[in-house]
């Protein structure tokens, strides 16, 4: 099996770290693999394999499936010139909450130039409406403004965090949700000041 794996890395002209650093598999399971003092449980077996564009079945056995599983003119991705980001916490589609900061784990991101994004797990329904529902990742690239009607993340008063449409007009904000059953809700004057823009809604994941 690994020396399967060898001659598939070899081919793609990739070394240990590129995979590990891809996959999130510590160089010391390589090793070990290597070594013949253990063998990658299925989970990472699963990673390296669409890391390396086969199937689990090929990178243990070298058998091909008898069906392609992916199309001729299919474009393979370079997972390494993905950005990886961090999945922090969840922000509230409803009512506002906090963002926790502690990483729930790691995703690929496939836009260009991402390097100051990072991921947010929705939760409520606020934002239904714009297609986003609990449970779907939403890809937020940081910055301290948005354009009238771009949806951002925005901190309230220091310490709550949502999700909202933001309507700018005049001297005026309103953070408008896309679910009638929600309050839209209208920031005016030295009310401005509660207000902190912590980056724009880039993509939504999709959970099903």
């Amino acid at each position: 099996m690994y020396e399967i794996y060898c001659k598939l890395r070899d081919l793609k002209k990739y070394k240990d770290a590129d995979v590990s650093k891809a996959t999130g598999i510590t160089k010391s399971t390589f090793t070990d693999w290597k070594n013949g003092r253990s063998t990658p449980k299925l989970d990472k077996l699963q990673k390296i394999a669409d890391f390396l564009g086969v199937t689990v079945e090929y990178l243990t056995t070298g058998k091909k499936p008898e069906h392609r599983l992916i199309p001729e003119d299919a474009v393979p991705i370079d997972f390494l010139s993905l950005a990886r980001l961090p999945i922090l916490g969840s922000s509230r589609c409803g009512k506002p909450m906090f963002a926790e900061s502690n990483i729930e784990g790691y995703e690929y991101a496939f836009v260009e130039n991402c390097e100051d994004c990072f991921y947010l797990r929705a939760k409520g329904d606020s934002m239904i409406g714009a297609g986003i529902n609990e449970g779907d990742l939403l890809l937020i690239r940081k910055q301290s403004d948005v354009d009238s009607g771009d949806i951002a993340i925005i901190n309230i008063d220091e310490d709550e965090e949502t999700l909202k449409r933001v309507i700018k007009k005049d001297k005026t904000v309103v953070l408008k949700p896309e679910n009638p059953a929600y309050e839209t809700k209208i920031f005016i004057g030295k009310d401005l000041n509660a207000l902190q823009i912590q980056g724009r809604l880039m993509q939504v994941i999709k959970k099903y």
